[in-house]
């Protein structure tokens, strides 16, 4: 029988991945082999003569097939890091994106601005694993956040990552659409609804089209039909002097900005921009 060391199993592997055009061959090679091994990515090279056994080698092989289907790691592995904290997912909730991180370190930066004066109540509409929310409870510990989402399943996701990064005292998760289930005002509305155009769904990546959920995605026929709404119904669920606080995409950073103009409901509207200087983010305070 063919003797299977980890350095064996990690380069044949990345070879496999690199024949099925993964992006990462390496890293994800990485990433399966240790969590396969229950160990951690610096340990398969502290072990790298360690052979597998026969059982081992069957549960990764089983890995290697979900992943060559396009299967993403984060799927498989059930867990994707954010904001330097680990969320599980599944594939009922969109996988947290490293450049929505922008979106809470704007939110965190508007937040310290305002010391003494810590606002009372954040609300992060559409917060699907609860990344958001949960991110912004675990660096700020004076604020209270709701998450709100239409999935009930998505909301379990962020109930266990908040009871996972002990925030359940300060993290509220809500079934509802919008801002519904929003009892009382906010002072800082964060969202990152879905705000890619219907049309362009299908040439998404493989990974993301076939596996993601498209509702959380597709964003109408323009990709803003839930920014719109909710530019249009934040200021009746804001303090005055409320914070606005919206994912974009690359390309909608001046229809975004008229939408909140025409509101005639805000002032300081502006665009901030990710570190590949690109529409990231629509800011607007309410009158």
């Amino acid at each position: 029988m063919e003797t299977w060391t980890i350095s064996k199993t990690l380069n044949w592997t990345t070879e496999y991945f690199k024949k099925h055009n993964m992006e990462w061959p390496h890293l994800e090679a990485e990433i399966l082999l240790a969590y396969s091994l229950k160990l951690k990515r610096i340990e398969l090279y502290t072990n790298h003569e360690r052979v597998l056994t026969k059982e081992e080698l069957g549960r990764f092989k089983e890995l290697i097939q979900r992943r060559s289907k396009h299967e993403p790691i984060a799927y498989i592995t059930g867990i994707q890091p954010f904001m330097s904290l680990d969320f599980y997912v599944d594939h009922t909730v969109l996988i947290p994106r490293p450049e929505t991180e922008k979106l809470v370190e704007v939110v965190i930066d508007s937040i310290k601005s305002l010391i003494p004066h810590t606002p009372s109540l954040t609300a992060d509409i559409g917060t699907g694993c609860g990344a958001i929310a949960i991110s912004l409870a675990k660096y700020l510990p004076n604020i209270k956040v709701i998450g709100i989402d239409s999935s009930p399943d998505a909301i379990k996701i962020a109930q266990r990552n908040a009871e996972h990064h002990q925030v359940t005292d300060r993290c509220q998760f809500i079934v509802g659409n919008l801002f519904e289930p929003l009892k009382e005002k906010a002072d800082i509305i964060v969202s990152n609804p879905p705000y890619i155009p219907s049309s362009e769904i299908d040439k998404l990546q493989i990974d993301i089209k076939d596996w993601e959920p498209k509702e959380a995605l597709d964003g109408g026929e323009d990709g803003l039909e839930y920014i719109g709404k909710l530019i249009e119904n934040a200021p009746n669920c804001l303090k005055p002097k409320g914070l606005l606080l919206i994912e974009i995409g690359f390309d909608q950073g001046n229809k975004a900005i008229k939408l909140a103009q025409d509101q005639k409901k805000y002032d300081e509207i502006n665009i901030i921009k990710d570190l590949n200087g690109e529409d990231r983010i629509l800011k607007a305070r309410t009158l």
